[in-house]
């Protein structure tokens, strides 16, 4: 059987699957495309859940920031904000009161290219737009601690604003069970400090299984309370379907709304497969970039492969392994509890990395990863404890030897398909 998958945005490869060998293919379920998504976002902006109108809680001198994704993120910006300006606009707010905040987390910075790229220009000319620096002291605001005692900064443009807007997409997520919601805050917009406990937290659930497609788990909580507490006022989130078009757009309180989203994404992006396989092949995207998004798909696929089974991760990573978290590729091949005790003893400075190096050790002790990647050289791939496929079938057939040939083989078709098993 031929199978293509996607390889970034623009690139598909194609797979050849002996039929015998066959044991799932998984595609995000069919969901119609809103016919006019400009207008399905006006009429959430006028009709939000569990908010009063936007036109009720936005006054026009008041200074308004939006928070934005980045381009690791599929979120439709360039159809999202042009209607949320003019709505604001149509207020009272001027262009001149509105500021886009870039929610990289601990992303690296947009250059102004990829910024009018993702934004539009007519955004860009109208707005100002900055990143965010999750390091920059100054640019960030103490809001207190958490419960457990971990202090929280949010940056200091979103705190100080009358009115914050958060604009994201849902999907699963390894670390928070759901991206989207308060999401956008925690990390989004905040300091290192608390951005690494809930990194770490979500690193020590064992199996990674009890927190991807959760909704509620520590690591959420945190993010509820933070945005909540950084002066997070509305969500606009969208739900993408099978062809990356806009499904269902969500708007309203972040927790109400973003909650009324995962109910049309579940449907879309979780589903049930009849046993572990033997071989799960995996594509990447739309978290291309480089492994700090990758890694998500293989979280994913490592829940749906046997004990001593074969991953194959297919992604391009253009960025290699991260251009921020370079410990993440000096530590890859350290177990589990060792990376833990390097984290709990101080002993790395990049905490955040530390928590992906756990989920990292989880899938090395599930199986074995064959990577094909054009981004990630073969000593990238070493160094991460993978084995090098100089093209995805050669990947294939490395996996069937190693599990022989008639093992199963599973494709998820996507980097953001939670396979459940039945």
């Amino acid at each position: 059987m031929r199978v293509k998958l996607p390889y970034g945005k623009e690139k598909k490869v194609a797979l050849e699957i002996p039929e015998e060998n066959l044991g799932f293919v998984v595609d995000r379920s069919e969901a119609p495309a809103l016919k006019d998504p400009r207008k399905e976002l006006r009429r959430g902006l006028r009709n939000p859940i569990g908010t009063p109108p936007l036109s009720d809680m936005v006054h026009s001198r008041n200074n308004v920031v939006v928070v934005v994704d980045d381009i690791t993120r599929p979120t439709p910006q360039r159809v999202l904000l042009p209607v949320l300006l003019d709505e604001l606009n149509t207020i009272g707010v001027p262009d001149k009161n509105i500021k886009l905040i870039i929610a990289l987390g601990t992303h690296r910075k947009m250059d102004q290219k990829e910024i009018i790229e993702r934004y539009g220009k007519e955004v860009i000319d109208r707005v100002s737009v900055t990143n965010h620096d999750y390091r920059d002291p100054k640019g960030l605001v103490d809001l207190g601690k958490t419960r457990s005692g971990t202090k929280i900064t949010v940056n200091k443009a979103v705190y100080e604003a009358d009115f914050v807007i958060g604009a994201g997409n849902i999907i699963p997520h390894c670390y928070t069970g759901w991206g989207g919601g308060g999401k956008i805050i925690q990390p989004g917009v905040c300091g290192e400090e608390i951005t690494a406990m809930t990194h770490v937290t979500a690193g020590k659930v064992r199996p990674a299984s009890k927190i991807a497609g959760r909704l509620n788990n520590e690591v959420r909580t945190v993010i509820d309370s933070v945005a909540l507490k950084a002066g997070l006022n509305l969500i606009v989130n969208t739900v993408l379907n099978q062809e990356d078009k806009v499904s269902r757009i969500v708007v309203g309180h972040p927790i109400e709304a973003f909650r009324e989203g995962v109910k049309t994404a579940e449907k879309i992006y979780c589903h049930k497969v009849a046993g572990y396989a033997d071989i799960v092949v995996v594509s990447s995207y739309p978290a291309d970039i480089d492994y700090w998004q990758a890694i998500k798909s293989l979280v994913y696929a490592h829940m749906a492969v046997k004990q001593g089974g074969t991953l194959i991760l297919i992604s391009p990573c253009p960025e290699r392994t991260s251009p921020i978290h370079q410990i993440f590729k000096e530590r890859a091949m350290l177990g589990y509890r060792e990376n833990l005790e390097a984290i709990e003893n101080g002993e790395i400075d990049d905490i955040i990395a530390g928590g992906g190096l756990l989920l990292h050790a989880q899938i090395l002790e599930r199986a074995e990863v064959i990577c094909y990647s054009n981004g990630l050289t073969e000593g990238d791939k070493e160094a991460l404890g993978f084995k090098h496929a100089n093209t995805p079938q050669e990947a294939v057939e490395m996996a069937l030897k190693s599990q022989g040939k008639n093992a199963k083989v599973g494709i998820l078709k996507c980097g953001e398909i939670l396979p459940l098993i039945l």
